[in-house]
């Protein structure tokens, strides 16, 4: 079980590289399609990690360092993608922002 766990992990890290690059691309359609499947791998990440505590299996401190490279990879792109999406974002906002007011703003002479 444990080498199933280190393999979910290398996955999901590979997929949070695939939506950093898209990110990079700004292909948010992309992201948001890599999230879905990043998103699934997390769910077996979960459930084997909850298998291994009731089983009281553990990782060798082989596996372990594997795993907690693979974690901090994976919140280091995370990192750089909200970077990515936070100018993105504010855009967004401030599209939404200007259409809100001027639907308040009664056009001249009426």
């Amino acid at each position: 079980m444990s080498q199933a766990l280190i393999n979910t992990y290398e996955s999901a890290a590979k997929l949070m590289e695939q939506m950093l690059i898209a990110a990079r691309q700004n292909a948010w359609e992309k992201v948001t399609e890599l999230e879905q499947s990043y998103m699934l791998k997390l769910e077996v990440v979960k459930s084997l990690e909850q298998t291994m505590r009731l089983e009281s299996e553990s990782l060798t401190p082989v596996l372990n360092a594997r795993k907690q490279a693979l974690v901090q990879k994976i919140l280091a792109d995370d990192g750089e993608i909200r970077n990515l999406l936070y100018p993105v974002m504010h855009r967004i906002t401030d599209m939404i922002f200007d259409a809100q007011l001027h639907a308040r703003i009664p056009p001249d002479g009426l």
